[in-house]
């Protein structure tokens, strides 16, 4: 093996080191039954049960569930309504749109919540469930973005022998775009859904008093200045994980659809 070719391969492993040490760590230590991050005491599932025996947690749970399905379910929405609008204009109106989209994307999320901290005081809307989930909405050009992509790579001959065949506008909509588009709904569902139940920045500018999301709870139960984590907040943050990278898996596969 060349030199070169070592170092490059030892950089990379490096590299990954560096990204998934602190996961391995934050793992095992939820395993640990000490409470020491560097010290192992042995294997035990108590601070699981601890954890799920914790009502504050489970509520932080159900929280971030049903918000990012609200979310889910309303940006799936309004980006397919977008989406289908667009493909019906001329390409340069889409290109306008689709920046006009993209620019959510692009700015930094402590920007963006700012912002909205500013336009909800500026509406007199108070902070809580309905503004964490305007928040989240946000990101809907995300689900966008995918279903421009999918709807790109789609023949229009499918849409045109519907019309042909005689069918209406919202029944070739629905029998024949709509089938089609059904894997990129469902690969941007999960990746809104991701983006929302990892969302910790935008729902700390945006909630309101006692409510909590799973990340909030994390941050809170750290005390947010790096006084330790508990077993039981490394149960906790395990739990995220393993649902996070279940759906990055999902989003994966139905991707390549």
């Amino acid at each position: 093996m060349r030199m070169g070719d070592f170092l490059l391969k030892g950089a990379v492993l490096l590299i990954f080191a560096f990204l998934y040490a602190p996961l391995a760590a934050l793992v095992i230590g939820s395993f640990n039954a000490g409470r020491s991050m560097v010290e192992w005491k042995g294997f035990t599932l108590d601070w699981y049960v601890r954890a799920f025996s914790n009502e504050r947690i489970l509520s932080a749970v159900y929280n971030s569930f049903w918000i990012a399905g609200v979310v889910t379910g309303a940006a799936v929405l309004m980006a397919l309504l977008a989406a289908v609008a667009v493909d019906k204009v001329s390409a340069r109106i889409q290109s306008g749109v689709n920046n006009v989209l993209y620019l959510s994307i692009i700015v930094p999320e402590i920007a963006e919540a700012l912002t909205l901290v500013l336009f909800f005081l500026w509406v007199n809307l108070p902070f809580g469930v309905g503004a964490v989930i305007l928040g989240h909405l946000v990101w809907f050009p995300l689900v966008y973005v995918v279903l421009r992509a999918r709807m790109a790579g789609l023949p229009k001959v499918y849409e045109d022998a519907a019309r042909v065949l005689g069918a209406s506008g919202l029944r070739t909509f629905l029998n024949v775009t709509l089938p089609l588009l059904m894997p990129g709904i469902i690969t941007g569902g999960l990746l809104i859904f991701t983006w929302s139940w990892d969302s910790f920045i935008k729902t700390q500018f945006t909630r309101g008093p006692g409510f909590e999301t799973l990340p909030v709870y994390i941050w809170n139960a750290v005390g947010g200045r790096g006084r330790g984590i508990s077993p039981e907040v490394n149960a906790v943050a395990t739990i995220s994980l393993i649902i996070s990278i279940t759906l990055a898996i999902l989003y994966t596969r139905f991707r390549s659809r």
